[in-house]
């Protein structure tokens, strides 16, 4: 089981290379692990925050081919790293590349990095 993992202890995802090639052709990348850790009182789940927060945020670029494609809860478990780098909030670093267009709060960084050190259940 994931719980009580960090982020940065979790596998890297097949897309995180592709990702990483791709943002170092224009000159940038992702950021670095936050250091979320899964607290053993976690509510954050698919249907409690994932869902809502890939369809508002995620969807419009990554539901379809676009690397990494994030259009499941199966599809978000095998880029948590990549995510984490991209999007999330935790103690050690706050990544604001993605969503490129639209505004995700501190507190809702927080929650994914969370939810993601839980391995988005």
């Amino acid at each position: 089981m994931l719980r009580n993992k960090t982020i940065s202890n979790l596998r890297t995802g097949a897309g995180l290379g592709l990702l990483v090639l791709s943002l170092a052709a224009c000159g940038e990348g992702p950021g670095d692990p936050t250091g979320s850790t899964c607290p053993d009182d976690s509510t954050l789940t698919w249907e409690t925050f994932g869902e809502a927060f890939v369809t508002n945020n995620c969807s419009r670029c990554h539901a379809s081919q676009e690397s990494p494609r994030l259009a499941s809860q199966r599809d978000v478990q095998g880029n948590i790293d990549i995510i984490d780098r991209v999007a999330a909030s935790g103690p050690n670093a706050t990544n604001t590349f993605m969503p490129e267009e639209g505004e995700v709060s501190d507190a809702d960084r927080k929650k994914l990095g969370e939810w993601l050190a839980c391995g988005a259940p």
